[in-house]
């Protein structure tokens, strides 16, 4: 992934898998009754006997529509919320030994925030990013910190 498709990244899922990942976080796992083009859930599980049991359940009482919406059960690794949730956007900051945190308002409600990220502390790189959710910046912020990104 180059900077320009990181700096293309919307916040969401996509987002906090690859920050994640980065971060070396432990996913939550989740089992999810899907439809064949893995569009529509149908209910969600915490542990695979419970979903197995359930989709076993349904393809003994209906049959048709297992086969009709193609229900299968897909295994989901679901991250904290990092580029939407301020609360996980904090815990994002403070792996880092500095991060300057600037808020600026020009218009009421024309509020923009840009990160400031160095990685190290013994170092002099340092990457930024800017957006108008907080939780986004830091997320794009860290993750060209990580990933060594075009320095500043």
């Amino acid at each position: 992934m180059n900077e320009q498709q990181i700096r293309d990244m919307k916040p969401g899922p996509e987002l906090d898998g690859v920050l994640g990942n980065l971060l070396d976080i432990t996913p939550r796992t989740e089992w999810w009754a899907m439809d064949r083009d893995e569009k529509g859930i149908f209910i969600t599980f915490e542990y695979f006997s419970e979903a197995e049991r359930w989709i076993d359940g349904q393809v003994k009482s209906f049959p048709e529509w297992v086969e009709r919406e193609g229900c299968h059960i897909v295994r989901k690794e679901i991250y904290p919320l990092f580029s939407s949730n301020i609360v996980a956007a904090w815990e994002v900051v403070e792996k880092f030994p500095l991060s300057i945190i600037e808020r600026t308002e020009i218009f009421v409600g024309e509020v923009t925030y840009t990160i400031t990220i160095y990685p190290r502390s013994d170092s002099d790189a340092f990457y930024t990013e800017s957006s108008r959710e907080f939780p986004h910046a830091v997320a794009m912020a860290a993750l060209l910190a990580l990933r060594g990104g075009e320095q500043q």
